[in-house]
């Protein structure tokens, strides 16, 4: 119904097809749960007699594709009679592209990239970046705040809150930045074998928080102070591990053993 109303024709209505018609007797239901109305009279409207009296242009987000799709609706009155596509305009599709993206919330690189800048002192106007980046990308998978920092912006964020760390066995190791200024990497305790400081990143030179994997990939300490843990609690660490992972260096001195990622070499 042009109200939003829905309504049922009934088979008394004289209506039995037709695109539009003209409801010229309509009754509520008398049936329990049954929230439309019954159309008891009715004259069908042919389509070549109503004349578009408003015209708009919709842009939509589309889910599947991820872009914005534009539509030119005319209408008489309430009543849509055509509906068809035309190209969406630029900026139109630059502000509805930013608004999801926002909605959505930035994915794991994007995030990462936003906790980098705050832990470089650069917090940057969220809401800028995803309208700088929408304007130049057609979809929301596109949309990447990533994209925006040149070279020399690039250079001094990979000095000041870098990517990784390049540990001891020569592997370079993700760092992960989070929402409370902190930083932190896991690594095979392993890897860490003769480095007796902690490693610090930043102009802060904040400590890397470490989280020291055992053989399986699990966590078996959780340390800001490296040399604290070879003094202190690795004893204990490899009493209990080395039985597990025979295969795995477990030395009496961390200190000057060598760094490594891989298992103990057979002998002979």
């Amino acid at each position: 119904m042009a109200s939003g109303a829905g309504a049922l024709v009934a088979p008394q209505s004289g209506v039995t097809g037709g695109e539009f018609l003209i409801a010229l007797d309509v009754q509520a239901s008398d049936r329990p749960n049954d929230p439309n109305a019954r159309v008891r009279l009715a004259s069908l409207v042919d389509r070549d007699w109503l004349t578009p009296n408003a015209q708009e242009i919709i842009h939509r987000l589309d889910d599947v594709s991820g872009t914005i799709k534009a539509v030119v609706i005319e209408r008489y009155d309430a009543l849509v009679l055509i509906e068809r596509p035309v190209e969406a305009d630029p900026e139109t599709s630059a502000r509805l592209l930013a608004e999801a993206w926002l909605k959505r919330g930035p994915l794991e690189a994007d995030a990462q990239l936003l906790r980098r800048l705050t832990f470089a002192g650069r917090a940057a106007d969220v809401q800028t970046l995803a309208r700088t980046a929408a304007a130049s990308v057609r979809s929301l998978d596109e949309l990447r705040i990533t994209d925006l920092l040149t070279f020399d912006e690039r250079r001094a964020l990979d000095r000041d809150a870098p990517e990784t760390i390049t540990v001891p066995s020569g592997r370079m190791v993700r760092l992960d930045y989070g929402d409370d200024g902190s930083v932190s990497a896991s690594v095979k305790l392993q890897e860490l074998f003769g480095l007796a400081e902690t490693p610090r990143v930043g102009v802060r030179k904040e400590p890397v928080r470490l989280a020291l994997l055992a053989p399986n990939g699990r966590p078996v300490q959780m340390t800001r102070d490296l040399r604290s843990f070879w003094d202190r609690t690795y004893p204990e660490v490899r009493k209990e591990l080395r039985g597990r992972y025979p295969k795995h260096p477990w030395p009496d001195d961390p200190w000057k053993a060598t760094a490594t990622a891989r298992t103990t070499k057979r002998k002979g």
